[in-house]
């Protein structure tokens, strides 16, 4: 999960190591659970919102287009 900061804190992103988290700045949180937790508490205390993945477009869901049946002749 990517998240940028709102406000400067001491925090972490993998759930260890404390580091100053620049407002303005995006970071990639640690895929273990702990970086989605802290993540989420960020988020939660308005410190940080989540960056979508651009990538895979986010949460976003591709709609496959309509077929439509052709005349008999």
């Amino acid at each position: 999960m990517k998240i940028k900061m709102l406000k400067t804190i001491h925090g972490s992103i993998d759930g260890v190591t404390v580091i100053e988290l620049q407002a303005g700045s995006e970071y990639t949180m640690a895929d273990a659970a702990r970086g989605e937790r802290r993540a989420a508490a960020y988020i939660r205390r308005a410190e940080a919102v989540e960056v979508p993945d651009v990538a895979t477009g986010g949460d976003q869901v591709a709609v496959a287009p309509e077929r439509k049946a052709r005349d008999k002749k």
